[in-house]
Order: C-alpha cells, then sequence, then structure tokens
C-alpha cells in the first residue's frame, strides 16, 4: 500500500499545476467555490495563510515523501501514517472534482482505510521481543481486505452481463476491447489480431476466474485460497499487459495478497528444532483423503459448470473450440436473486468463525491474566467494527440484484448514507457496457494560426491515439487525467463536458501549465487564432503495417469553431470565472525547486521515480546493513523452536 500511495500521489503531483492552477483546466479557487462544506486542504490553508493550490501542493509533497520512507523503513508503516496518507488522498479527491471521479481513486480510499486497521495502532513499529510481532486482530482485519478484494472482482465479472450489453452476452466484447480501452499498450495491438474463437474463449473464462471464483475467498482451505490467488494475480497481469489502468492492477493484486500466507512465500515464523518424526494418527489420514475429495469435487464441478454455461465444444466443421452462452437474462436474475444471498451467508459464517478464532488465540495465547484481558478486549473491539462494515457495506454490493438490495434490513441505509461521503464502502464494477463497437471514437484537437485563411495543425497528446504511426505505449501506474478525460468526451458531447471549453481556451492563450500535459503544441511562440475539435473513428490496421491506427473523419465540427474573438464563447469563459490570471502564484524556493526538477522528467518517469529511490535505499540496506543470523532459541511446551525459512529446512 505504501507502494501504490507513492505510485498515486507522484503521478497527481505532477498533473497539478495543468489541472488545478488559477490558469489550469478545473482551477482550485473555482473546485472550492462549488463545495457546500469546506474542505480539510482549505481548512490548512487558513491555518497557515497559504493559498490552497499551494496547500494541496505541500499534502502531495510530503504524502509522496511519507510513502517513500515507508517503503524503506517498517517502522513507518504504522496506523498512523496510512491514516495521514488516506487523509491527504481523501482531501485531494474532495477539492480535485472530475478529474478524480475514477472507481480506483474511490477503491484507493476504501482499501486506504482499511489498511489503518490493519496496520499496527504503533507511534513506530518497533518489535521488542521476538514473540510480540504478532497482532491478535490481524486475521479480522485481513478478512476484510478479503471481503473488499471479493466485492470488486466479482461484481467486475457479473455487471457486464446485467448491464445487457451485446458483446459481452455474445463473447465478443474484447474483439473490440482492446482498441476501444482508453490507452491501449502495444501487446493489446497484437492481442486485437487473435482468433475470434479465441476471443469469445477469453471472454467465458473472464466470468468464470473473476466472478466464479470469488467465492473460495472465504473457503476453510488454504489451498483454495492459494488457487484464487494465482488465478485473479494472473488475470490482472494480463489485464495490466494489454491497457494502462494506472495503479488498479497493482492495489487489486495487492487486495489480493489477503489470500495468502507465510508459508506461500516460503516463511514460517517458528518451526521446530527437534526433528524426531512424529508418529502419524489414524484420523489424519482420513481427513487427509475427505479433505482431497473435496478438492476434486469442487475442480470437477468448477469445470463442469464451465463447459456447461459456455458450452465449450470442439466444432468439427471448423475446427475450432466453439463458445457460447446458454443462460439468458431471465435466468441469471433468477440466479442471482439465489446466490447472492447464499454469498453473503457464507461471508458472514467466515467472519463469524475469523473473529471467533482471533478471540480464543487472544485469550489463550498471552500467559498473564491481564494481557488475556487486553488482548480479547481489543480483538472483540475489531470484531464488532469489523461486523459494523460488514453490514453497511452489504449495501452497496448488492447493487448488482436490487432485490436482493431491497430485502436488507432498512437499518443499514441510513448508516451507508452517513459515512457515504468518506467512500470506505463503494459499489464496484469495471466496464459495464463495451464502447467502440464500430472503432473508436478519438476527439482530434487543431488549430490555425490565421482566421481567413486556416492552416489547421494538429495538436499531439502523450498517450492517447492520434498519431496514425506512434505506437501504443505502457504508461502504467501514471495515470493521464487529461487522456483519460478526452476518451470520455469522445464517447459524449461536448454540452455535458465543461471543463473541455476551458481546455481549448487554454490552448488559445499557450497557458504553459496546460501545454505541459500535452506533447506537441505547433504554435510554440504565438497562440493559434481559433481552434476546432473534429471527430475521428479509429480502429487498429492489420499487421503487417508501419501504421498502428487507421481513422476515418466522422465530424469536422464536434465542438464550434472557436477564437478569442467569438463572443459567445468569451462570454461563457467571464461568466465562469476562467478568464487568464496574470497575477503569479506566491513564491516559495523549495515548492518551485520541487517543480522545476519534476518539469525535467514526463509523468509517468515521474510517477516511478519516488518509488524508484525507495527501492534502491531498500536494496543498499540490505547490502550493507545485512548482520550475521545468530539463531535464537525459545522453549515452548516443553521443545525448543527457532525463527527458520522454510527453505533452510529444505537445504
Amino acid at each position: 500500500m505504501s507502494i501504490v500511495y507513492s505510485f498515486a500521489f507522484a503521478s497527481l503531483y505532477w498533473q497539478q499545476p495543468g489541472l488545478y492552477s488559477d490558469n489550469g483546466i478545473l482551477p482550485l479557487r473555482l473546485q472550492i467555490q462549488r463545495q457546500n462544506k469546506t474542505p480539510f486542504i482549505v481548512k490548512l490553508s487558513r491555518l497557515f495563510n497559504w493559498t490552497p493550490y499551494r496547500t494541496m501542493e505541500c499534502v502531495l509533497l510530503i504524502s509522496i515523501l511519507l510513502g517513500s520512507l515507508m517503503i524503506i523503513f517498517k517502522c513507518l508503516r504504522t496506523s498512523l501514517t496510512f491514516a495521514t496518507l488516506w487523509l491527504s488522498y481523501y482531501s485531494c479527491f474532495q477539492i480535485a472534482g472530475q478529474f478524480l471521479y475514477f472507481q480506483w481513486d474511490t477503491l484507493l480510499l476504501e482499501a486506504g482505510f482499511l489498511t489503518i486497521l490493519v496496520a499496527p495502532m504503533r507511534v513506530l513499529y518497533l518489535k521488542r521481543k521476538q514473540t510480540e510481532d504478532f497482532i491478535y486482530q490481524d486475521r479480522i482485519t485481513l478478512w476484510l481486505i478479503r471481503w473488499l478484494a471479493f466485492r470488486l472482482l466479482f461484481a467486475s465479472g457479473i455487471v457486464k452481463l446485467t448491464g445487457g450489453d451485446e458483446t459481452w452476452w455474445s463473447l465478443t466484447a474484447t474483439t473490440y476491447h482492446y482498441q476501444s480501452q482508453c490507452i491501449p499498450t502495444s501487446l493489446a495491438y497484437y492481442a486485437h489480431h487473435a482468433p475470434a474463437w479465441l476471443h469469445k474463449l477469453s471472454t467465458a473464462l473472464v466470468y468464470m476466474f473473476m466472478s466464479g471464483t470469488g467465492i473460495l475467498f472465504f473457503s476453510p482451505f488454504r489451498k483454495h485460497r492459494i488457487v484464487a490467488f494465482v488465478i485473479q494475480t494472473s488475470l490482472q497481469l494480463l489485464i495490466a499487459l494489454t491497457g494502462n489502468y494506472n495503479f488498479f492492477n497493482i492495489l487489486t493484486v495487492v487486495l489480493c495478497l489477503s489470500l495468502i500466507d507465510d508459508q506461500f512465500l516460503g516463511y514460517s515464523q517458528w518451526e521446530s528444532v527437534d526433528e524426531q518424526p512424529k508418529p502419524k494418527k489414524s484420523f489424519s489420514t482420513i481427513f487427509t483423503f475427505c479433505r482431497r475429495l473435496i478438492h476434486l469435487i469442487l475442480f470437477t464441478t468448477f469445470i463442469y459448470l464451465t463447459i456447461r454455461w459456455f458450452d465449450i465444444h470442439w466444432n468439427n466443421e471448423q475446427e475450432i473450440l466453439s463458445t457460447r452462452i446458454i443462460f439468458n437474462q431471465a435466468q441469471l436474475d433468477r440466479f442471482l436473486r439465489r446466490f447472492l444471498p447464499i454469498c453473503l451467508f457464507i461471508a458472514w459464517c467466515s467472519l463469524v468463525f475469523t473473529i471467533g478464532r482471533s478471540v480464543f488465540i487472544a485469550i489463550c495465547r498471552p500467559k498473564k491474566i491481564y494481557e488475556k484481558i487486553f488482548h480479547s478486549t481489543v480483538t472483540i473491539s475489531y470484531g464488532i467494527l469489523a461486523m459494523s462494515l460488514f453490514f453497511v457495506s452489504m449495501f452497496q454490493f448488492a447493487v448488482i440484484e436490487k432485490k436482493t438490495q431491497n430485502a436488507l434490513p432498512d437499518v443499514l441505509k441510513p448508516w451507508h448514507d452517513k459515512f457515504q461521503d468518506y467512500h470506505i464502502f463503494n459499489a464496484y464494477g469495471l466496464f459495464r457496457s463495451m464502447t467502440g463497437v464500430d472503432g473508436r471514437p478519438e476527439l482530434i484537437i487543431e488549430g490555425a494560426a490565421s482566421i481567413k485563411n486556416p492552416k489547421w495543425k494538429e495538436y499531439e497528446f502523450f498517450y492517447k491515439p492520434g498519431s496514425l504511426s506512434t505506437v501504443p505505449p505502457f504508461v502504467a501506474p501514471h495515470q493521464p487525467r487529461l487522456d483519460w478525460q478526452m476518451w470520455f468526451a469522445a464517447l459524449s458531447n461536448y454540452q455535458h463536458e465543461p471543463w473541455l471549453a476551458f481546455f481549448l481556451y487554454r490552448l488559445l492563450t499557450n497557458q504553459a501549465e496546460v501545454l505541459r500535459l500535452i506533447q506537441t503544441n505547433p504554435f510554440p511562440t504565438i497562440p493559434p487564432k481559433q481552434i476546432r475539435v473534429l471527430l475521428y473513428r479509429y480502429n487498429f490496421t492489420k499487421p503487417p503495417s508501419k501504421d498502428y491506427w487507421k481513422r476515418e473523419l466522422v465530424n469536422n465540427e464536434w465542438f464550434p469553431t472557436i477564437s478569442l474573438e467569438n463572443q459567445w464563447f468569451m462570454s461563457y469563459i467571464q461568466q465562469q470565472n476562467m478568464v487568464q490570471i496574470t497575477k503569479p502564484l506566491p513564491t516559495s524556493i523549495i515548492l518551485d525547486i520541487i517543480r522545476s526538477i519534476s518539469n525535467f522528467m514526463n509523468g509517468t518517469m515521474f510517477t516511478w521515480f519516488p518509488a524508484i529511490i525507495a527501492f534502491v535505499f531498500v536494496i543498499l540496506r540490505r547490502i550493507l546493513c545485512t548482520k550475521p543470523h545468530t539463531p535464537v532459541l525459545i522453549k515452548k511446551d516443553d521443545e525448543w523452536y527457532q525463527p527458520v525459512s522454510l527453505k533452510d529446512k529444505n537445504n
């Protein structure tokens, strides 16, 4: 989570001047005026007598520094520091407006809030003794992370069918997805040209892997959770290779880490030194047989349902694997009405068992009576909090099936509404409908230095498709928020995207902060006299080709041609208080130096920069500060134990 926060804050900091300065696309001063409540950053700015923009800049820089230090030093990874990072991101989210309204932003807020509970509640995370590095509520807090991962992945798979989109039902969605997503990668170009039968099969497997394995998150068997982890992590890796979704894939994998344990990573905290073989008990063989039988039944059932629901069979005529959905919308709705309550019940039973087990260990493990009372009280408190969060989050999870949501107790909705603004529980579900079936719509901005005899020149963005020969880039974990909003604008119309008029006005005035967000300004010295926005339809070319894209013009005046002499346009700009401000920002030597350093890098490079510096320090510490290992023997239950790696034992 420290790494994810570092990526998120660094990416936002690099884009801050172009998005939120007084002459940015959505100036912070205007965003604050539209708030009904006083945002936290405004309170800070009044306290220190700074401008809100400078306050936000300091918050971002401090958060980047803190996140990087937390990568290096384990002692800093406490509830206090994670609460600071959560509050920083939430305060930016409050005033950032449309450019931060993405599902991964709210997911980071919810995951960040739960991380506060997972991290130890200490000022510094220092181990005083070897045996004290154990927190009794760990199982409860990590269960909440598991519950969040389940809601995210299960809903993301199901909404693709509940949305009623024809491409998802015909299993042809991925034949359009790789080229129609916001920012494809170069691998997406080749994935797009995969055979049609492979697209259908992969879409069916996405449903089963993303939603079908979700129920394994709450299985009492360790192997089931590990299989679910491997499947979900592999799926996120494939998504990241074919699409740029900033820190979303990394954050999803981080959430899935709650499914594994130390043994999976090759380390066991306690390992017996006594190597004498212990006699096998008779019931152990029976238990092993029953456990393997359950594994076999579950594995067979999963394969059977996948083949049956999606009619996967070999087509002798075409000599391909044929795949199609054999159920309809009504059958899916009926299935969800029955299956969703079962999921909630299984999750509730898993939580109750987890809380009970944690409380039992908190009572039995400490030796002194006051330690038993203290640890059991703290664990019970965490259990009550976890149960409360579980019940309230059920309301958002059940959004995918309205009848189940309406059947929930009425007392949940007021509690949900009370904390909704903090985004500590959210509804999820990506790509409910597939866009760009006929080709991805793409907005191209052109400017001209003359009004009478215009010679139009095209503005080039860093990452979104524009030039036909530009290789689709790898951008993640950086999120170019302007490029993303341009993608959304192309799917809508300019009346629903007021920020676009502000962006075009900044191009007409050659605003330096905004021009840093795009790659090529065809008018570097003198601003253009007029600007127009054209709508094209882009499609991938067929390899081999010198170009990656081909395009056709759809609308040569998607946005009316504008200039600073257009009375209606300038009246709108003045009405929105967006007229260019010549008054400079209050000077700050340190902040200006850091900003000038960031200007030497592009957004992707700067997003990686703090994390890479932290990783270098971690490696140097490992190399230079490693001390010889001295075995520590601890007597417990008449046996001697010592911390030892499983790999050491095998060696």
